[in-house]
C-alpha cells in the first residue's frame, strides 16, 4: 500500500476543496490564519457539496421550500426536520460536517433560523408537537437534539441559551439501558410505545449526545453533564463501539444502519469510522477503540484509500459516488487516525 504521506497528498488536491480545508485543519493542523488553510476555506464555499446546499438557501436563511408546506403545513414545515434530507436542519447538519466557518453570513441565517423554528419552549429542547391519532404529543427524539446541538455549537452558537437547554434536557433524560427496562410513562418517557427511550436504548440518541459533547462550551460541563458522559461512553464500550454486548461475533446493527459501513455524509446514523472519532475526542482510551481502528484500516484499498459505502438519499448533492473511492470518508478516517497517534504507523 501507498503510505499515509500519500493519501495525504491525494486529500489536499484542489478538486475538492472542503476535503482540502479539512485536511490542513485537522491532519496537518495548520494554524487558523495559516493562507492556505484561509484560502481553502473561501474556496470550499464556492465548489460542491457546499456550493449546491447553499444555492437553495433562502434569503430567510432557511430552506422551507412550497412543496414541503402543500405536504406538511406551514407549521410543521418550518421545523425543518421534514421531508429527509432536504429540509433546513438536515442541511446544518451536513454543512457543520463540512467544517463551514460560522461567522459567514449564510451560516448565521440558517443558524438563526433554526432557533427560531425548531425549538420547542413547551419541551425545553429541539423538537415539536406532533398530531396522532391518539392525541398530540411532543416530539422529543434523542438523535435530533443531539444533532442539532453538535451543529448549532459547531458553528458558533453554543452561547446560545436554547442550545445548552437542548443538552441539559438530553444530560438529564437520556436512558442508558441495555435491554431489560420496564418503560415508564413518567416525563418525557410514554412507556412501551417509545422507540426512542425505550427498554433498549436507541444507540443512536447515546453516540449524538457524545458526539454533541466533543463542541459544547466548558460552560454546559455541569456534574449531571460529565455523568451523562460517563453513562454514554460506559455504554458505547459495552458493545465495542459496534457489536452485540450478548454475542461478541454478531453486529449491533445491520442493514442500511450497519455500523460497519461507511457513510458520507452523517445523517441520525454513525459509523465505525464516527463513533471511535468521537471516543478519541472525548479523551476515551479502551482496547474497543484499537479494534475499531484496526477494523478500519482493514477496509483500506491497494491504494491506502478508503471507499464510499452508503450515502443517503433525496440531497441536494452528493457527497460521491456510493462504491468509489471517497476523498471524504478517507479524510475521516485519516482524522481518526491523527486522533489515535496513528499517522506514523505504516
Amino acid at each position: 500500500m501507498e503510505g499515509f504521506g500519500d493519501v495525504v497528498q491525494w486529500l489536499l488536491e484542489e478538486n475538492a476543496p472542503h476535503v482540502r480545508h479539512n485536511t490542513l485543519r485537522h491532519i496537518l493542523r495548520r494554524p487558523q490564519g495559516d493562507a492556505e488553510l484561509v484560502e481553502s476555506r473561501e474556496r470550499m464555499m464556492e465548489f460542491p457539496p457546499v456550493s449546491k446546499i447553499l444555492a437553495k438557501q433562502n434569503p430567510d436563511g432557511g430552506f422551507l421550500q412550497e412543496s414541503f408546506v402543500k405536504r406538511r403545513g406551514i407549521d410543521s414545515a418550518r421545523v425543518g426536520y421534514s421531508p429527509k434530507h432536504r429540509a433546513t436542519t438536515w442541511q446544518a447538519v451536513f454543512l457543520a460536517q463540512a467544517g463551514l466557518p460560522g461567522d459567514d453570513p449564510r451560516i448565521r441565517a440558517l443558524g438563526e433560523y433554526i432557533l427560531e423554528n425548531s425549538f420547542c419552549e413547551e419541551l425545553g429542547a429541539f423538537g415539536w408537537r406532533v398530531e396522532l391519532k391518539t392525541g398530540s404529543r411532543l416530539e422529543r427524539s434523542p438523535c435530533f437534539i443531539g444533532n442539532m446541538v453538535h451543529a448549532l455549537c459547531a458553528i458558533g452558537f453554543g452561547g446560545d441559551p436554547r442550545v445548552r437547554r437542548s443538552f441539559e434536557f438530553l444530560a438529564k433524560h437520556q436512558r442508558f439501558d441495555d435491554g431489560g427496562y420496564k418503560p415508564q410513562k413518567e416525563w418525557p418517557h410514554f412507556g412501551r410505545q417509545d422507540r426512542c427511550w425505550g427498554g433498549h436504548t436507541c444507540y443512536w440518541g447515546v453516540t449524538k449526545l457524545l458526539r454533541a459533547m466533543t463542541v459544547v462550551p466548558e460552560s454546559y460541563w455541569t456534574g449531571e453533564a460529565q455523568e451523562a458522559k460517563r453513562k454514554g461512553v460506559e455504554f458505547v464500550l459495552l458493545h465495542r463501539l459496534m457489536w452485540s454486548s450478548r454475542n461478541p461475533s454478531r453486529p449491533m446493527i445491520t442493514g442500511r444502519n450497519d455500523l460497519r459501513t461507511l457513510k458520507a455524509p452523517l445523517t441520525y446514523q454513525d459509523d465505525a469510522i464516527e463513533i471511535a472519532t468521537t471516543l478519541l475526542r472525548l479523551g476515551v482510551d479502551d482496547p474497543a477503540i484499537d479494534d475499531t481502528i484496526e477494523y478500519v484500516l482493514s477496509k483500506r484499498n491497494e491504494r491506502g484509500r478508503w471507499h464510499l459505502e452508503a450515502t443517503p438519499s433525496n440531497m441536494y448533492t452528493t457527497w460521491g459516488v456510493q462504491g468509489d473511492e471517497s476523498k471524504w470518508v478517507t479524510f475521516r478516517a485519516m482524522r481518526m487516525l491523527a486522533l489515535a497517534g496513528r499517522l506514523d504507523d505504516p
